[in-house]
């Protein structure tokens, strides 16, 4: 299992600010399941650590946090 979070539009589009899912499966396909590819720019981060690679496949008892860039002043 892992947790994801969101932040931002994400969790305004979603309507809810995390979930559970099952690992094994691509952060592409992840994001796909979701219904979030529309959203772009789209930060992605595991446990912590930002990834670009979204090929990456979940592992059990990963953190994946999805949210928008953003700016701050």
């Amino acid at each position: 299992m892992i947790k994801i979070f969101f932040f931002g539009a994400v969790a305004d589009k979603l309507g809810k600010r995390s979930a559970d899912a099952q690992a094994g499966i691509s952060l592409s396909e992840l994001i796909a399941q979701l219904g979030c590819a529309d959203i772009q720019p789209l930060l992605v981060a595991v446990n912590q650590e930002q990834i670009q690679e979204m090929d990456y496949i979940v592992q059990d008892g990963d953190e994946v946090a999805l949210m928008p860039p953003f700016s701050g002043g």
